[in-house]
């Protein structure tokens, strides 16, 4: 296997800088006995000027900031290395967090109260309501993570013009304007207002593009509500279980991985080590909101956080129109499929419909940021992803295609779709019976099933991730994991979590009730209703996932940014334990999947509470109140949908509620839960060599850790392989253009301005990524609303140029005769 990071530009004058390092200990200076103060107080400011002085000195001095500070932060940290910082200090030993998060609280500020309940509601109820009903239509709308951070903050701040009425009696009693609208309250509703998935299949703020955001918990739609309408509609499943069914379902599989996340908290939220980078574009983004700042210089740039804000927001916003409506060849610019339009070649090679996309030019943000968020993942990782993109699908793809190992050449390159042995898309209809059941003889007198070149790599590199993540956990973080065992303050507590310790932590046992009441309920569901999964398969899944993955998972994220897709694992081991049975497997995939995904949600949840200084107990009541009035308000949503949209989830819907999302759900189903895995992988099958990624991940993993002990200062202290192995997730429908955008943008901005402009970065870096989210997330809701909803389409050349190239009709490399096949014929598999 070539080195992750062999052929990166310039990386060698970073190693060579590096190498040359005799540590890279970041331990603050101690101070004299006299300047000694107990961090475990918090700091509590007596009025405004004194915050506003403490906030300008946590900017450092000048020379700090336009110098770039020590030299030494301007240089990333592995996770190993990040982990050995001393964290006793008065602010964070790392750069980003000292940047955006303040290393100071004002415990007597109060977050619970009238006002904050009402809002949460509010919003909750409204996002959740507007998400759920624009997620069946086509192109769809998700108000993400920014919008609300955004729409909270002046409905907040109208609400202190309110009359400080006192209403009701005794206990009972509050006030109707309980002062100033705080960052506390702030966050607190927008963390358990929303819920954005990162990393994973659902569209945000776009039709066709996923913006990178902070994952919070319940607004958006629920990840299982695809399953239940495939479930519950006649045009799938047709087995209307009711209201009930459909509120129990979305409720345990949403909430399963709370309990397992916070019991997991010593391990992936409380150490500082673990930064969750995601979360620093919010904690910047409050405090632009909410904090005033003197004006220092960063390397020339004076403005205020306020302002840079409110600038690159509106810049943001004008161009994306230009990429998303006026001229949408800018979005995917691949010209020379322009040129060559009907060479298959040119078009697969360069194409960024169905071709890989080698020429990486886009001035679309949602394009650049498809694969990862460039300005908030640290370089080495996205230095990883980017090393395995070029060995699997620039190097080794390509050749497997013209080739035509597994048949491939008769595919497009690059497509999640499923095809039959003449190279038309898979009929799943014909292998079934009527009451849709799978069919032996059918099949056999039909196909097996296809899968591009492509998407076979990115399902062999899914399986090496899995098993690659704990090997790579037992081997460099055994050590860390049984001491935070023993002792949760194992390795010390940073500033942050000290400050903590003004509140009451919530109790471990807690968790412990709340997991038992959610596995039960959960029981119950499947259970009463006839959902064809076993108890025991339901328990195996629910908690074997989260006991296996949940800490390497978590310690994988918080540190890298990244997180191992477990979608594809769920449904193998669905597919395999219960075959035939499809709304089996859509459940073992919700609760699998969802007891890691929604867990990691959770703890990323809980490491932005603990950068707001908000009370452990509170968020945990906001968050389980929010998760109900969810669901709740989610399946309230689908029944009226589904008694008063005619022909709901229909192809002819008449108002474009035709399901999209949810038929790539149901046809999940029946090609793992009915057709099976088997025929896909076991020996002798197309795919079977596939299988050997389980082995190859956690080889990999060994040999490299045995190299890096031997070489601890060489390049191989920065390959991470399950963040290798697991890169290519979004490969289809990503493409190597987004994914080289993604180098290339965090190669500028994490390397060389964070190297030569380090005043700069650590001052904007964070905030820019936010306002360029923000201007495209406003910009997106306009044009859908205006443009998009009432299907008003601009007709001209930069917005039809690529429509008729080989790359967009999707054009194989070689085509069938009329009445033949390719691969095994009738009877021969």
């Amino acid at each position: 296997m070539a080195p992750p990071l062999e052929g990166i530009p310039n990386y060698d004058e970073l190693i060579d800088t590096l190498d040359a390092v005799p540590t890279l200990t970041l331990s603050p200076t101690n101070p004299t006995p006299s300047d000694k103060k107990d961090l475990s107080t918090p700091t509590v400011y007596e009025d405004r000027d004194d915050e506003e002085k403490c906030s300008a000195k946590e900017e450092g001095s000048s020379e700090d900031v336009n110098g770039g500070g020590d030299w030494k932060d301007t240089v990333e940290l592995t996770p190993l290395e990040a982990i050995d910082q001393s964290v006793e200090g008065d602010q964070s030993p790392f750069p980003e967090v000292a940047a955006c998060v303040p290393n100071t609280d004002d415990p007597t500020i109060e977050v619970n109260n009238f006002r904050l309940w009402v809002l949460l509601t509010m919003f909750v109820i409204l996002f959740a309501g507007v998400n759920q009903f624009f997620s069946l239509r086509y192109p769809s709308l998700s108000i993400g993570y920014v919008v609300a951070q955004l729409l909270v903050f002046p409905v907040g701040k109208a609400w202190e013009k309110l009359p400080t009425w006192r209403v009701g009696y005794g206990k009972v009693a509050f006030r109707l304007n309980p002062g100033k609208f705080s960052i506390k309250e702030h966050a607190v509703i927008t963390i358990v207002s929303l819920l954005n998935d990162t990393r994973n299949s659902s569209t945000t703020l776009s039709s066709s593009r996923r913006l990178t955001q902070c994952v919070n918990l319940t607004g958006s739609t629920a990840y299982a509500m695809g399953s239940l309408v495939a479930i519950t509609s006649k045009e799938f499943w047709g087995r209307d279980y009711g209201a009930g069914f459909g509120f129990c379902y979305l409720l345990t599989s949403q909430a399963l991985g709370f309990g397992f996340a916070g019991l997991a908290r010593r391990w992936i939220v409380y150490p500082a080590a673990l930064i969750w980078p995601s979360t620093l574009t919010s904690t910047v983004l409050f405090r632009a909101l909410h904090e005033k700042e003197d004006r220092i210089s960063a390397n020339g740039w004076t403005m205020s956080r306020y302002k840079f804000f409110g600038i690159f927001t509106a810049g943001s916003f004008v161009w994306f129109w230009f990429p998303d409506y006026l001229c949408t060849c800018l979005s995917s610019f691949a010209f020379l499929t322009w040129i060559w339009p009907k060479n298959q070649r040119v078009n697969a090679i360069f194409g960024m419909s169905s071709g890989i996309g080698l020429l990486p030019i886009s001035f679309d943000w949602t394009v650049i940021s498809y694969a990862g968020a460039p300005l908030t993942t640290p370089f080495y990782v996205t230095a990883n992803c980017f090393a395995s993109v070029l060995l699997f699908f620039v190097f080794i793809g390509p050749i497997f295609y013209y080739t035509n190992v597994w048949n491939s050449a008769y595919l497009p390159m690059l497509t999640s779709t499923t095809y039959d042995n003449t190279g038309t898309k898979y009929n799943v209809t014909r292998v079934v019976s009527n009451n849709l059941d799978f069919d032996l003889a059918k099949y056999k007198a039909y196909s097996p099933m296809y899968i591009s070149e492509s998407y076979s790599f990115s399902y062999g590199l899914n399986f090496a991730a899995v098993t690659a993540i704990v090997f790579h956990t037992l081997l460099y973080n055994r050590k860390d994991i049984i001491a935070k065992f023993k002792d949760s303050r194992s390795g010390g507590e940073d500033i942050h979590k000290r400050l903590m310790r003004s509140y009451k932590d919530v109790p471990d046992w807690w968790y412990w009730v709340f997991t038992a009441v959610i596995v039960g309920l959960g029981i119950f569901t499947i259970r009463y209703w006839d959902t064809q999964l076993p108890v025991w398969g339901f328990i195996v899944v629910v908690c074997g996932f989260p006991a296996l993955l949940m800490i390497p998972e978590g310690i994988l994220e918080g540190t890298t940014n990244q997180r191992v897709f477990l979608n594809i694992i769920t449904e193998l081991v669905a597919g395999y334990a219960w075959p035939g049975r499809p709304i089996a497997n859509m459940m073992v995939k919700m609760y699998g999947y969802n007891s890691i995904k929604h867990g990691l949600d959770f703890a990323q949840d809980l490491k932005l509470g603990q950068y707001m200084h908000i009370a452990p107990r509170l968020l945990f009541w906001a968050q389980m109140y929010s998760t109900v009035l969810s669901a709740a308000t989610q399946v309230g949503v689908l029944r009226w949908m589904l008694g008063n949209i005619e022909d709901l989830c229909s192809s002819t819907n008449t108002q474009r509620f035709t399901c999209a999302g949810t038929k790539v759900v149901y046809n999940a189903s029946v090609i793992w839960g009915t057709i099976g895995p088997q025929r896909m992988f076991q020996s002798g099958q197309t795919y079977n060599g596939l299988m050997h990624f389980f082995w190859i991940g956690p080889v990999c993993v060994v040999i490299f850790y045995f190299l890096f002990k031997r070489w601890p200062q060489s390049w191989l202290r920065y390959v991470n392989l399950p963040i290798f192995f697991n890169s290519a997730g979004n490969i289809p429908p990503a493409n190597v253009a987004m994914y080289s955008l993604w180098f290339i943008t965090g190669y500028i901005f994490n390397y060389l301005i964070r190297k030569r402009a380090f005043g700069w970065w650590k001052r904007y870096n964070y905030l820019l990524s936010a306002s360029l989210d923000t201007g495209v997330a406003l910009a997106t809701i306009i044009i859908f609303f205006a443009l998009s909803y009432n299907n008003i389409k601009l007709v001209w050349g930069g917005n039809t140029i690529g429509n008729d190239t080989a790359d967009t009709k999707g054009t194989p490399w070689l085509t069938v005769a009329k009445g033949q096949h390719f691969g095994p014929g009738v009877g021969e598999f």
